[in-house]
């Protein structure tokens, strides 16, 4: 058997500090990275409120570390509004649905002034939300108990409901149903033009009923057969409600899907932008090229 000999390396060529400069760049940014990402999460949080009956309702709540939010946007999604909140074994929060405009922005809204709730659909509704189950009391009753917790976490914080796509029918009837809990009503997507059966409690729907500021944000392009920018607009003028007409970004996805003109992909900083701006009372532009 040979004697252990010692590996001799080879001396670096030319260009090799260039090139491990760079491997060391990329380690820091690597780093960096994932220094955010533990952040981002840290501001998240799992939140379980007990309902009637033994059943219970989650929502993801997304602030900002050490900050004080003056408004939390309470958000429903769209489709079914399943998310099926939990956390990984990492620590991390697991959602489905997660290329929703209100999922995937969450944290585009998150800042020192603005936390979001981001409510799950209740234990006791497993296939998540039907059309009918968000235009009822019980649901209204449900996001009282969300609002109360809100309240005990974040007491000076004001409420905001945003829906987006099916989560316009939650922000339509709880809007009116709670009137003491909102500082403002935000529909996203509206479904508008119920049809083939969709939408339906939406049908002849009075926004004038709901006592809290409005604001419609909406593509002009979106061709899901729900959501005609045409009524939206309609609805907005009649009513003097503030809107939001959107232009351009991407289509990726179906029509009513959510990476499409539906779910306003590749316009997400421009349109969370412009809703905050309205939020707070700054300057919010009517149209986002």
């Amino acid at each position: 058997m040979k004697p252990f000999e010692p590996a001799v390396l080879p001396l670096p060529a030319v260009g090799t500090n260039r090139t491990m400069r760079r491997i060391a760049a990329w380690a820091a940014m690597a780093m960096l990275l994932l220094m955010l990402a533990n952040r981002a999460r840290a501001g998240e949080q799992i939140v379980q409120v007990a309902l009637d009956g033994g059943a219970s309702i989650r929502y993801l709540l997304t602030q900002k570390d050490g900050s004080t939010p003056q408004w939390v946007l309470v958000m429903f999604a769209g489709s079914e509004g399943k998310l099926d909140l939990r956390t990984n074994d990492d620590g991390s929060p697991y959602m489905r649905e997660k290329n929703n405009f209100l999922v995937r922005t969450r944290t585009l809204f998150a800042d020192e002034r603005f936390a979001t709730a981001l409510v799950d659909a209740p234990s006791d509704q497993p296939g998540g939300y039907s059309d009918a189950f968000r235009a009822s009391a019980r649901h209204a009753q449900d996001v009282a108990r969300v609002a109360a917790d809100l309240h005990t976490r974040i007491p000076a914080a004001k409420l905001v409901l945003i829906g987006t796509s099916r989560g316009t029918i939650s922000s339509a009837f709880v809007g009116r149903a709670l009137p003491d809990t909102w500082d403002a009503v935000v529909h996203t997507s509206t479904l508008t033009s119920p049809a083939r059966g969709q939408a339906t409690p939406l049908i002849g729907f009075d926004y004038g009923a709901i006592s809290a500021r409005q604001l419609f944000v909406h593509h002009v392009d979106d061709t899901c057969f729900l959501c005609s920018f045409a009524a939206a607009e309609r609805i907005a003028q009649t009513g003097g409600y503030a809107l939001i007409a959107v232009h351009g970004g991407e289509v990726l996805s179906g029509p009513c899907e959510a990476l499409s003109h539906h779910g306003f992909y590749g316009k997400d900083e421009a349109v969370v932008a412009a809703i905050k701006a309205w939020i707070s009372g700054g300057v919010s532009p009517k149209e986002i090229e």
